[in-house]
């Protein structure tokens, strides 16, 4: 089999192999500790084993009653996630009833695994398109400097000679190790710095691939890296001595927090290498020594990076106080002992020590819950992330009082 076929063919297996999410800090209004600590390939078992395969597809693969997942990307920040679920149950609850399906109820941990493999689905590389990627060879003047199929510039290796799998990220990492010397050559030879943006990253290493032999494609080809791993190493490679996060860091460059890191791994991978020639600009007139990585600290830091986007902003207290009210959440839900006593007491569901407690008591709670508001002729409450964010931080401040 060749490394194409092989890619093409087994591409999201490999791609989820290896994938670790342990990022997610707390919401810093209450103390809560960190969350969504799982694995997402561990979410992916439980995509599997609790029936949302029989509904909706990742990419093709699954069920067609629910959009596919993988081609309905999601945006946003972890609660806004969580939302997006919670909202989805009324129409969940009509599709499994006519299935005659059990309600699926989840841990803490399947909660946490579920959501991280969820939030990190749109974060999967693109296939690429080999067309569009020989264009790019061109375009971006990459023959110039070498050759491919025997045509080109000798002043780089041929990378047609290359005996390894070319993954994307190892293509962004070899660039990024090697961006001095080229900037060095860009400059002596008039060449404007090619930038990349949408999938050209991916496009142009499946061209790059197409001019190699067939060769063994590791699963370390598609590692995407850990969080927790890449925030160390922003801080032993030296980038928060230009770069902050939330504020603490260096202020020569942009705040990591606040940069759109709303992209796929490879789509990342190409904003550092557009970022690469101001840097190397400064890094220079400072003397300070350029960071170089491995496969597996790059994908680590573009991890760290796109986890750092998925953070909810801080939940406020009265909001969440009024959204309780409005969603007549008190019709059946007592409060200190006071009111309707159908539901638990909205003051005794603590310890909340994260918003994956809240979540998962509300999921587990749905079935009765929709049991009471159609006795009571109530709608569904509707919740966006932010109200979710400010209702968690309204409880948990109810339990702590307690």
């Amino acid at each position: 089999m060749t490394a194409d076929k092989y890619h093409s063919t087994h591409f999201l297996l490999l791609l989820f192999i290896g994938i670790t999410w342990t990022f997610f800090q707390g919401i810093p209004v209450v103390a809560q500790g960190d969350y969504c600590q799982e694995s997402p390939w561990k979410g992916k078992k439980v995509f599997k084993e609790k029936g949302c395969i029989e509904c909706h597809a990742i990419y093709g693969r699954g069920g067609d009653i629910g959009p596919d997942l993988g081609k309905k990307q999601f945006y946003g920040t972890y609660m806004q996630l969580a939302s997006l679920m919670w909202n989805h149950l009324p129409r969940m609850f009509s599709v499994m009833e006519n299935r005659k399906r059990p309600f699926p109820k989840l841990t803490e941990k399947d909660m946490n695994q579920l959501l991280a493999y969820l939030a990190f689905i749109r974060y999967i590389s693109e296939p690429g398109s080999e067309h569009r990627g020989v264009q790019l060879l061109r375009s971006k003047e990459c023959t110039a400097c070498h050759r491919f199929g025997g045509e080109g510039g000798t002043l780089g290796p041929d990378l047609s000679k290359r005996k390894e799998y070319l993954s994307s990220l190892s293509m962004v990492r070899a660039m990024w190790n090697h961006g001095p010397k080229m900037q060095e050559i860009f400059r002596r030879k008039g060449i404007e710095p090619p930038e990349f943006s949408g999938t050209e990253i991916v496009d142009l290493t499946v061209a790059v691939r197409s001019y190699m032999s067939p060769a063994r494609v590791p699963s370390s080809a598609f590692n995407l890296g850990e969080p927790s791993k890449g925030k160390k190493l922003i801080k032993t490679k030296g980038c928060l001595k230009c770069h902050a996060v939330n504020g603490k860091g260096g202020k020569v460059g942009p705040d990591f927090a606040t940069v759109d890191f709303n992209y796929s791994v490879t789509q990342i991978a190409g904003k550092m290498w557009n970022h690469l020639p101001k840097m190397w600009e400064m890094m220079s007139s400072e003397k300070m020594a350029f960071p170089k990585f491995t496969d597996e600290e790059m994908a680590d830091v573009i991890s760290y990076l796109y986890a750092l986007k998925l953070k909810d902003p801080p939940g406020d207290r009265k909001a969440g106080k009024e959204i309780v009210k409005q969603r007549n959440c008190l019709s059946c839900h007592p409060l200190r002992g006071k009111g309707s006593k159908d539901a638990p007491d909205l003051a005794k569901l603590g310890p909340l020590s994260n918003p994956v407690s809240l979540i998962t008591k509300m999921w587990n709670h749905a079935p009765i819950m929709k049991k009471q508001l159609e006795k009571k002729s109530l709608r569904w409450p509707w919740l966006s992330g932010k109200e979710m964010t400010d209702v968690y931080a309204y409880l948990q401040t109810m339990a702590k009082k307690k």
